[in-house]
């Protein structure tokens, strides 16, 4: 009997131990080539040339783009936050979706360029930080 219960917290131990360890992983980074559109999700990493670059989609921190479905004045901009990372040098940049502000960031002989972010506001409402997606391209300069 008592052997029974010995075996029977070795599983359960086990099953936690597993759980514990499959929770909070860290994404995979993507590994797109240079010159080709890729997307990112808020904290993913792209890493292009080899391991010479990479571009971290951190934040959405401000997003007054004209809601989808609305007519507006003006088509809004939405600011999107990213950490590049060439060699041992790291900067971080803010990008944005309307052209009258920078859309693009040149660093260590690369051009970052802000394509596209998903999805668009909605009439009522925001964003939630983590749905948005942002599709970036990458080329030599």
């Amino acid at each position: 009997m008592r052997a029974k219960r010995i075996g029977r917290w070795a599983v359960v131990a086990g099953v936690l131990a597993v759980a514990a360890g499959c929770g909070a992983a860290e994404p995979t980074p993507v590994s797109p080539q240079l010159g080709t559109e890729f997307t990112l999700a808020p904290g993913e990493t792209a890493r292009l040339d080899g391991t010479r670059l990479t571009v971290m989609f951190g934040e959405v921190p401000a997003d007054s783009r004209c809601p989808d479905g609305a007519a507006c004045v003006w088509e809004g901009d939405a600011t999107v936050v990213t950490e590049v990372t060439v060699g041992d040098q790291r900067s971080r940049h803010e990008l944005h979706t309307s052209p009258r502000f920078a859309t693009e960031a040149a660093v260590g002989g690369y051009r970052i360029e802000l394509v596209t972010l998903r999805p668009f506001r909605p009439a009522s409402g925001t964003v939630p930080g983590g749905d948005y997606r942002v599709d970036l391209l990458v080329t030599g300069q």
